[in-house]
C-alpha cells in the first residue's frame, strides 16, 4: 500500500503517490532552476507544467486513477531535462528523436493568434496541413461569393476550435515534439519577436512624417506656451510691484502726515493728534522735535529706498548713484543715533523717585462711614480723551492734562476718627526736583454728611511733564467702626486686607467692620 498525494498542476487536479510526488517535484525543481535568470522563464515553467498536466490527462484511465512514477518516468522521458539543453543545445531533441518514437503524437488543430487576421482559423488550418494559410483564405472567399455558406463555416470554427495560446499548444499545431527544450526555443522565439516588432514600430514612427510634425507642433506649442507665461509673470510681477509703489507712497505720505500734521488712526479714539502732541507731556519740546525729526528718517530713508528700488526693478529704470546711497545710509545711522541719545538724555529725568504724604480728618458724625467713586470724572475722560491706556491713563484731546487711576487701601486708624492719608509719587533727576513734581499732581475728593467721594483720577498739566506719577489713597478706620465699599470702588482697590480673604474685586460692594484683627465683613450691600 502506497500513500497517495493531491497535487494542483497547471489547474488540473491529480492524485499522485508518494515516489511519484517526490521525482516530479525534484524535476520541476531543476526545471525552475533552470530557466530561474532566464527573462521569459515565468511563460517557460507555465507552458511545460501545462504539457506535463495533458500527459497526465492522457496517461490516467479509468482503471489507474493515480499517477504513478512510472508514468512521471514516461513523462519526463518525453519531455527531456533541462540539462539535455545545457549540455548538447538545439539538438538534444533530436539526439533522442529515436527513443521517443513510440510516443510520437500527430498534429492538433488550433486557432493560430500569431497569424490571423479575424480568429485565426485559417492560420491553424494551414499549420495543422502545413499548407501556406493564404490558400484557406481564398477558399473562404470563393465559397463566400458562391452561395455565402464559408461564414457560418468559419464562425463554427471559430467557436470549435481551440486558440493555441501556449507554447506547446503551438508546437502540438505544427506537429513538432512538445519537450523542455523546444517549449524554451518556442518562447524565447516569441520573446524575441515581440521585441522586435516593438522597437521597428517605434523607429517606423520616429521616421515617419506624422512624428516628425508632431514633435515639431509639440515643441512649438510648449514654446509659445513658455513665452505666454513669462509674459504672464512679467505682468503679474509688474503689478504687484506697482502695487507695493502705490502702497509705500501712501505709507510715506501718512508717516509724514502723522508726524508733522496728525492722523486719525484707531485705537486712539476720534481725534487728530501728531507724533509730537503724543511726546509732548514726556520730554522737553527740543528733545521732542529732534526726536520727532530722527524718527521719521529712521521710517521715511528706507521706505523711499525700497519705492526707489521697487521702480528700477518694475520700469527697469538703470541709475547707479552711489553717492545717493551711501549719503542715505549715512543720514540713517545719525538718526539713529540721535534717537538712542534723546532717549538716553531723558531718561535721566526718570532716574529718582521721591514721594509727598498729607493726611486729613473726615468729620463724619456717624460710626459708619459711606466710600464712593466720582463716576462723572470718568465719563468725562471717556469723552475728551486722546489716548486711553487700558482705563489707567488718559491723555486729553488738547494734551494740556495727563489723568492717571488712584489706588485705595483701608487700614487701622490710631485714633478714634475716620481720616483720609493722600501719597503722591514721582520722578525726577534728583530727589528735590522728583518732589517738587509730587506737588505737581492734582487730586480731589469730598464729603458730604458720612459719604466720602473720590475721584478715581488724579491728573497733572503737561506744562510740568509726565514723571510717572502716581497716587496712593488710605482710608482710615477707626477700632470698632464701620465702612462700606460702595460697588464703584471695586477698580480702584487695591491690596485690602481683611479677615475674610476675599479679593479687592468681592470686598466691594459690601460692608466692613475695623476690628483688632482687621476688616471683617458683616454684610452685603
Amino acid at each position: 500500500m502506497k500513500k497517495a498525494i493531491k497535487i494542483n498542476l497547471s489547474g488540473l487536479i491529480f492524485h499522485i503517490d508518494e515516489d511519484a510526488y517526490e521525482k516530479l517535484k525534484h524535476y520541476l525543481d531543476s526545471i525552475s532552476s533552470y530557466f530561474a535568470n532566464k527573462q521569459e522563464s515565468k511563460e517557460i515553467i507555465d507552458d511545460i507544467e501545462a504539457r506535463i498536466a495533458e500527459l497526465f490527462q492522457e496517461q490516467v484511465t479509468g482503471e489507474n486513477q493515480v499517477v504513478t512514477l512510472e508514468i512521471v518516468n514516461k513523462v519526463i522521458d518525453i519531455m527531456g531535462n533541462p540539462e539535455d539543453i545545457a549540455d548538447s543545445g538545439e539538438s538534444a531533441g533530436e539526439q533522442k528523436s529515436d527513443f521517443h518514437e513510440t510516443y510520437e503524437r500527430s498534429r492538433r488543430l488550433y486557432r493560430d493568434p500569431d497569424h490571423s487576421i479575424i480568429g485565426g482559423v485559417c492560420g491553424g488550418l494551414g499549420a495543422y496541413f502545413n499548407i501556406d494559410p493564404i490558400l484557406f483564405r481564398l477558399l473562404f472567399v470563393v465559397f463566400f461569393f458562391a452561395g455565402g455558406a464559408s461564414i457560418l463555416v468559419y464562425v463554427i470554427l471559430w467557436i470549435a476550435i481551440p486558440k493555441a495560446e501556449t507554447a506547446a499548444q503551438k508546437l502540438e499545431m505544427r506537429g513538432e515534439r512538445v519537450t523542455v527544450s523546444n517549449i524554451e526555443k518556442k518562447i524565447r522565439e516569441e520573446y524575441e519577436n515581440v521585441k522586435e516588432n516593438v522597437k521597428e514600430n517605434v523607429n517606423r514612427a520616429k521616421e515617419s512624417e506624422t512624428y516628425k510634425n508632431t514633435r515639431r507642433a509639440t515643441n512649438d506649442f510648449f514654446a509659445v506656451l513658455g513665452k505666454i507665461l513669462l509674459v504672464a509673470v512679467k505682468v503679474i510681477l509688474i503689478i504687484i510691484g506697482t502695487s507695493f509703489i502705490l502702497a509705500g507712497i501712501g505709507l510715506l505720505i501718512g508717516l509724514i502726515s502723522g508726524t508733522f500734521v496728525g492722523i486719525h488712526v484707531f485705537p486712539f479714539g476720534p481725534y487728530d493728534f501728531s507724533l509730537s502732541d503724543i511726546l509732548a507731556p514726556f520730554a522737553d519740546p527740543v528733545s521732542v522735535t529732534l526726536l520727532v525729526i530722527s524718527i521719521s528718517l529712521l521710517f521715511l530713508i528706507p521706505i523711499i529706498a525700497m519705492i526707489y528700488g521697487l521702480v528700477k526693478l518694475v520700469f527697469q529704470v538703470k541709475s547707479n548713484n552711489r553717492g545717493l546711497g551711501i549719503g542715505a545710509i549715512t543720514l540713517w545711522v545719525v538718526s539713529l543715533l540721535m534717537v538712542i541719545g534723546i532717549f538716553a538724555f531723558e531718561i535721566n529725568d526718570y532716574s529718582s523717585s521721591n514721594e509727598l504724604e498729607t493726611s486729613q480728618d473726615l468729620v463724619i458724625d456717624s460710626d459708619t462711614l459711606f466710600v464712593s467713586v466720582n463716576e462723572s470724572q470718568h465719563d468725562l475722560l471717556d469723552d475728551r480723551s486722546l489716548l486711553d491706556f487700558d482705563e489707567k491713563w488718559y491723555v486729553l484731546e488738547d494734551a494740556g492734562e495727563i489723568y492717571g487711576l488712584v489706588k485705595l487701601d483701608i487700614e487701622k486708624s490710631s485714633s478714634d476718627q475716620f481720616s483720609l492719608d493722600i501719597i503722591r509719587t514721582s520722578k525726577g533727576k534728583n530727589f528735590e526736583l522728583a518732589e517738587s513734581n509730587a506737588k505737581d499732581i492734582n487730586y480731589n475728593f469730598r464729603t458730604k454728611a458720612n459719604n466720602l467721594v473720590l475721584d478715581p483720577y488724579f491728573f497733572i498739566e503737561t506744562k510740568n511733564k509726565w514723571r510717572f506719577p502716581m497716587v496712593e489713597l488710605i482710608v482710615r478706620v477707626p477700632e470698632g467702626k464701620v465702612v462700606v465699599l460702595e460697588r464703584d470702588t471695586r477698580n480702584i482697590l487695591d491690596g485690602v486686607d481683611n479677615t475674610d480673604h476675599l479679593s479687592d474685586w468681592n470686598m466691594a460692594g459690601k460692608s466692613w467692620l475695623m476690628t483688632g484683627e482687621g476688616l471683617q465683613k458683616i454684610s452685603e450691600k
